[in-house]
């Protein structure tokens, strides 16, 4: 007999034999092999069910590409008079400033209180040293450097000023001078120039690296040569857009004065306060005081300095 045909031919046997074997079983048996065929088929059914169901994978969601803005320091040096009422002007924009003052010179004619100093630390602005007398660093012999440097910063925190960062007066130093800055616990030391302008310095970078590389002498913008107007200001944040680090401003007198090339007029800086105020809005720029932007805590004055 062929193999197929001998299949066939056992099939209904086959059948017939299981059929016989569910016959001869008690009604209990049969009862428990009902629920045990099932059980059988429900976990399978579940198996199918969980597979069916069971989430697939999740895809990796693309990064973000991280949004590079510059951080705008505004700061204003030599604790003129009228600094009290740009601090004003700059909390009225919710912008914070960092002002550079000289010890020695509070409550002399032109030059702030400590009252007022006190007011424009109290409104959330910085307040960084700048020596005690303004002198010309490089031409003082090295005690008289670490005095100016380091007395002015004990006197500020003394009179319960928090002080991070120092501004070299006249943006002159030498060796000595940076070493003994940083000797005293500043965290940086500013200088007032170093970033890339209009008029000299193309291959000077757009905006100082945050944290600087060298914190003794952190780059700055300056306007050498240049009017110091709010659309010269501008042109230094637009280049640095979509860039990240610091781009600082340097600000002397804010005054109306023909033949002081320092001084920028209160027109010019309010209009410039002004489209700061409206770029931070928009989420192009950060504007903070550089103790903020470099971070860390106020250090202690060193028992040794």
């Amino acid at each position: 007999m062929p193999p197929m045909t001998l299949i066939k031919s056992l099939v209904p046997i086959c059948a017939a034999a299981a059929t016989l074997a569910a016959g001869l079983m008690t009604p209990a048996a049969q009862a428990s092999a009902r629920d045990a065929s099932a059980v059988s088929a429900g976990a399978r059914s579940a198996s199918i069910r969980v597979e069916a169901g069971r989430a697939r994978p999740a895809q990796a969601a693309p990064k973000k590409k991280a949004v590079r803005r510059p951080t705008v320091v505004l700061t204003f040096d030599d604790g003129t008079a009228d600094h009290a009422k740009v601090a004003k002007m700059l909390s009225a924009r919710g912008l914070k400033g960092t002002f550079y003052i000289n010890s020695a010179r509070f409550g002399l004619p032109g030059y702030l209180s400590l009252t007022d100093a006190k007011a424009i630390a109290k409104a959330g602005h910085e307040i960084g040293g700048h020596t005690l007398h303004h002198v010309h660093l490089p031409l003082q012999p090295e005690d008289v450097q670490r005095a100016e440097i380091c007395d002015d910063r004990r006197t500020l925190l003394d009179l319960g000023f928090k002080v991070r960062s120092f501004a070299y007066p006249f943006g002159e130093y030498d060796e000595s001078s940076r070493r003994i800055a940083m000797s005293c616990g500043y965290t940086t030391a500013r200088g007032v120039y170093g970033l890339r302008r209009p008029v000299g310095c193309n291959t000077c970078p757009l905006t100082e690296k945050l944290p600087p590389a060298h914190p003794d002498f952190v780059r700055t913008t300056s306007l050498t040569g240049m009017a110091r107007t709010a659309r010269n200001f501008e042109g230094f944040v637009t280049r640095a857009k979509g860039r990240d680090g610091l781009l600082i401003f340097v600000f002397h007198h804010i005054r109306d004065h023909a033949t002081d090339a320092y001084s920028t007029r209160p027109k010019e800086l309010t209009a410039f306060l002004d489209w700061v105020a409206k770029q931070k809005k928009a989420g192009t720029i950060v504007v903070k005081p550089l103790g903020d932007a470099i971070g860390g805590p106020v250090r202690p004055f060193p028992a040794d300095a």
